[in-house]
């Protein structure tokens, strides 16, 4: 059964007057916590896209960014945490603003070319190190 927006609410915290904490449980097998970073307008929006995926019962249109966030969030190999950037929102899998560490010496860690805009690469890019 879909969660309300009030027991979504319970997996998000304010750390900072622009910064949010989304706890492990927001969606299933989260292996790390998630944190976005927004400004009074990008807050508004990343609340609203949660908003209104809840009035749906999570069908239909973008999962909201918060959501995304949550899914980078448990991605095999991920480490320290799935980063909201302060240009955040809903995007393609990946949350536009979305960035993640994997550890490659993890056999079960991916490379995700969503995570770098596989259609056109914007300003991002994939690192072996």
């Amino acid at each position: 059964m879909p969660r309300s927006y009030e027991e979504e609410l319970n997996f998000i915290e304010r750390l900072t007057p622009h910064s949010w904490k989304i706890k492990k449980g927001f969606v299933p097998n989260m292996n790390v916590e998630g944190i976005f970073y927004v400004n009074e307008n990008l807050e508004r929006l990343m609340f609203d896209e949660l908003r209104q995926h809840t009035r749906t019962g999570g069908f239909g249109g973008f999962l909201p960014g918060m959501k995304q966030i949550g899914n980078v969030a448990s991605l095999p190999g991920i480490v320290g945490k799935s980063v909201g950037l302060p240009d955040v929102h809903s995007g393609y899998g990946f949350a536009i603003g979305n960035m993640a560490a994997f550890d490659m010496t993890d056999p079960k860690a991916v490379v995700s070319p969503g995570g770098v805009g596989f259609d056109i690469n914007v300003w991002c890019a994939l690192v072996k190190d």
